[in-house]
């Protein structure tokens, strides 16, 4: 296999900013005045690739929503887009509003970026149209409306990156170091088994991040070739309605944020098995829910969410022993029954609890003191005081079991004994972004009922291997029933990362938890790198974030629980 291993970073290029006037912003209303201006600015070039940003200033009267198409001159394609629904047909390309930036007031603009591909040159497009009117360079006067009707939406998704699982990135691509870590074999990015598939055929799944590299994205656990890969990223981003406007998550575009502009000190890159997508759709958020009970409660739907979420959780290697922050690229869109939509789209690493060290998890018990354990990565880490943390098994649950202590199932009426199946992992965050006009709070919760490690501090790295357990005079549980019988069948001894192990870290529980935006500024907002320092201005090393809605209390989004495991996956997952 041949990659390109460019670490550049984008090769800045003389602006290209093509400015046209423009008639056909259709207002509502048979007569009405139109024009607009569209400036068009490659902001960044490399060999094969370029980002480009899209403005669109609404020069007539107010309309409500606006799709504007043009045509590529040189063959350059849309790879993948941002704040609006990109599609190409060839060379014609197609940009529709997103839902919350169609309404233009008269004087209005709306701005949209892409990503590209380019071959031989690639010179700025000057055919705008808006809804379906060719660009005129003039303001239109009060007319009859157009016999033709204006552009419609796609009614399929767009393809963020036309290559998804069939090809390598192009050469001279800039590559992530998330890309990298997958390139190559080696144990932090993917480390396939004899027979699972290769690392050509992996690194085939990536994307564009918004800063133009490539990364490693959401992959079936099995191959159309019929191979495996032998983890499993969760939901298919597809299935998500804001996919549409979404895309695919970019695996590790905050740590490539870390590595660009903050000092080595503060880097972290997470390995990419640990990379989980929760996507569900129409979640109803019920009256008087506070997470607190394992169901929900009965009562009044008050609003109605779609999340498309990627959060980072290894439970298997240990990570998560000292280090508290984790990436999670959030996004969710929540009707209020009152009409009011609440959205974000929130990129970060987030802490979870303190870092350096942990909790104990529900055996032996909640509340127990904190274990302090080393020096996290990155050294500076910001702290989470606000949360539970990371709360991990560790060895006095083993203690517990032993000791025949009990605990409450809410599947049972009476407490039942621990066992080793019930060495499981619960990581709580509560993170804030406050700024002029702005308040957003999100406290979620990501449950993972099977991991295949534990804290034992006498061991190398402090790493203990859960499915070793069952082999103990422990109480094991319907997990160790399982491993137990397949050792007694087959005479094998099941290894902690044997597909038939079932610890696993395949069962989980995603909620984004609590969740309020009021936001009376801009929507777009840029923060640091841990969703600190809030600006309406991009700086040196900022993500941006989009904050839309004015909700009046917390409202508690219920994500949901699934097992994610397939023949073919083990641990390390």
């Amino acid at each position: 296999m041949r990659l390109s291993r460019t670490r550049s970073r984008l090769l800045p290029v003389a602006t290209v900013a093509a400015v046209v006037t423009a008639s056909g912003l259709v207002a509502t209303g048979a007569y009405a005045a139109t024009g607009c201006r569209v400036t068009y600015t490659v902001s960044s070039q490399w060999p094969g690739g370029f980002t480009a940003n899209v403005s669109v200033t609404n020069l007539g009267d107010p309309i409500d929503s606006w799709t504007l198409t043009w045509t590529f001159p040189a063959g350059q394609r849309v790879t993948q887009a941002w704040n609006a629904t990109v599609t190409s047909n060839g060379s014609q390309v197609t940009a529709r509003n997103a839902g919350y930036n169609g309404r233009l007031a008269t004087g209005a603009s709306a701005s949209f970026g892409f990503n590209g591909s380019w071959n031989g040159s690639n010179p700025e497009p000057t055919d705008f149209a808006l809804n379906g009117t060719r660009c005129t360079g003039s303001v239109d006067g009060p007319t009859t409306p157009p016999t033709q009707p204006p552009t419609q939406p796609p009614t399929q998704p767009p393809t963020t990156n036309p290559a998804w699982g069939r090809e390598l990135p192009p050469p001279g691509a800039p590559l992530s170091r998330a890309y990298e870590l997958i390139a190559t074999r080696n144990e932090k990015g993917y480390d396939p088994k004899p027979g699972e598939c290769s690392v050509e055929v992996h690194a085939r799944y990536w994307t564009y991040g918004p800063d133009g590299k490539v990364y490693p994205t959401w992959h079936p656990a099995r191959d159309p070739s019929g191979c495996w890969f032998g983890h499993e990223h969760g939901d298919d981003p597809r299935t998500s309605d804001l996919f549409p406007e979404v895309g695919w998550p970019a695996f590790g575009y905050t740590s490539e944020v870390m590595l660009d502009h903050m000092p080595e000190h503060s880097h972290r890159h997470e390995d990419h098995v640990g990379h989980k997508v929760l996507a569900v759709n129409n979640v109803n958020v019920i009256q008087g829910d506070n997470g607190l009970s394992f169901f929900p409660p009965s009562g009044t739907t008050i609003a109605v969410c779609d999340v498309l979420l990627k959060f980072h959780q290894g439970t298997h290697s240990p990570d998560a022993f000292t280090n508290n922050v984790h990436e999670l690229l959030f996004n969710q869109r929540c009707q209020q029954n009152n009409g009011q939509v609440l959205e974000a789209r929130y990129n970060a690493m987030i802490p979870l609890g303190r870092p350096g060290g942990f909790s104990p998890s529900e055996c032996p018990g909640f509340g127990r003191p904190f274990i302090q354990v080393g020096p996290p990565v990155p050294a500076d880490s910001p702290s989470d005081t606000r949360s539970p943390g990371r709360l991990i098994a560790e060895t006095s649950c083993i203690d517990a079991i032993r000791e025949g202590r009990t605990h409450y199932d809410p599947l049972y009426p009476n407490p039942v004994p621990f066992t080793v199946s019930d060495m499981d992992d619960f990581w709580f965050s509560d993170v804030e972004v406050r700024g002029q006009g702005l308040y957003f709070h999100l406290a979620p919760l990501f449950y993972v009922v099977n991991p295949s490690r534990y804290y034992d501090p006498s061991k190398p790295n402090n790493l203990g291997r859960i499915v070793d357990l069952c082999y103990t005079d422990l109480r094991g549980g319907p997990y160790c029933d399982e491993v137990r019988r397949i050792t007694q069948q087959t005479g094998e001894r099941i290894a902690w990362d044997d597909p038939r192990s079932p610890f696993n870290g395949t069962l989980r529980e995603f909620r984004p938890g609590m969740f309020s935006v009021r936001n009376s500024g801009p929507s777009t907002v840029y923060t640091d790198v841990y969703g600190r320092n809030p600006s309406s201005t991009p700086f040196p090393g900022s993500i941006k974030q989009y904050f839309s809605g004015n909700s009046s209390s917390d409202i508690y989004v219920r994500g949901s629980i699934k097992d994610y495991n397939e023949a073919g996956v083990r641990a390390p997952n």
